[in-house]
């Protein structure tokens, strides 16, 4: 789990595990700040549902308002800058956690293929060379004990956050950067009827 990572109670999953919070929480993530109108444009919803379900979030803690952009009529709005998790066996294990766990991991994959999507099916040619290069779609299938599984993932998330601290994720004055889309999914393969350990 990443070190910052924001462990959701039941009342925050179930805020966020609602479709169209979800996407628009997704939306600041992947873009930056946008409007209640901008958003709306994109989601294919009124200004106002989309303005009544931001606010929702930021009474979740979410998302925030950008300090000094916008006037009173027009809010700009941005994700706070903190890992999400469902909490695996420390969140709430209720039914109803569980259930609200599941829809906020289905709604998490669903915006992790659309970005995958909109990558494979870019004009690779009009893509920096940097960029292109750089980028990477890879699967790796190992053997692996639920210690070393965990072992992996905590330095994977060790070295994802020693470069998200390089650059403020809403600040695009350096040309050389963009936003990046990384994946890490570590899941155990479950083979026939293999029972779980």
């Amino acid at each position: 789990m990443p070190s910052e990572a924001r462990v959701l109670d039941l009342p925050s999953m179930k805020a966020l595990s609602h479709p169209l919070r979800s996407q628009l929480f997704n939306e600041l993530a992947a873009h930056g700040p946008a409007t209640a109108t901008t958003l709306a444009d994109k989601v294919g919803e009124s200004t106002g549902s989309t303005s009544y379900h931001l606010r929702q979030l930021e009474k979740h803690g979410f998302i925030e308002e950008v300090e000094g952009r916008g006037n009173g009529r027009e809010r700009w709005w941005r994700r706070v800058p903190v890992a999400v998790q469902s909490g695996g066996s420390d969140g709430p294990q209720s039914p109803a956690g569980i259930a609200a766990a599941r829809l906020l991991a289905s709604g998490s994959n669903e915006f992790s293929e659309q970005v995958i999507r909109e990558f494979i099916a870019r004009d690779q040619e009009t893509m920096a060379r940097g960029w292109r290069d750089a980028s990477d779609l890879s699967v790796a299938i190992m053997r692996l004990t639920p210690s070393e599984l965990h072992e992996l993932m905590t330095g994977i998330h060790e070295v994802v956050d020693a470069f998200r601290d390089r650059h403020v994720l809403d600040d695009a004055s350096d040309p050389d950067t963009s936003r990046v889309f990384i994946r890490l999914a570590a899941v155990p393969i479950f083979d026939g009827e293999q029972e779980e350990r």
